[in-house]
């Protein structure tokens, strides 16, 4: 039978570069961020709605270096958001 050996804790430059590679390709913006920003880049049309196969939308975004567009396709958290803040500019406009 073989000892397992403890695991030794990470120092203090190891931990923090832990903590950067879990952060790669995850979420760096909240929902509320997201539609935030995408509200108003939509005012000032550096995106645009696009309807998808399946019926719904989706932001185009800007163009990339490769010539491609991507898509965002927002989340219900994403859309609840965004609803408040549509609804809240009608109210200042």
């Amino acid at each position: 039978m073989k000892k397992e050996k403890p695991k030794k804790k990470k120092g203090g430059l190891q931990a923090a570069a832990s903590r950067k590679l879990s952060m790669i390709g995850g979420p760096k913006m909240s929902a509320e961020e997201v539609a935030h920003a995408l509200f108003h880049m939509e005012e000032r049309n550096e995106v645009e709605r696009t309807v998808l196969e399946d019926g719904t939308w989706a932001w185009l975004m800007p163009q990339q270096a490769d010539g491609r567009r991507p898509i965002l396709k927002p989340t219900p958290e994403i859309l609840e958001h965004l609803r408040r803040f549509e609804t809240d500019h009608e109210a200042h406009a």
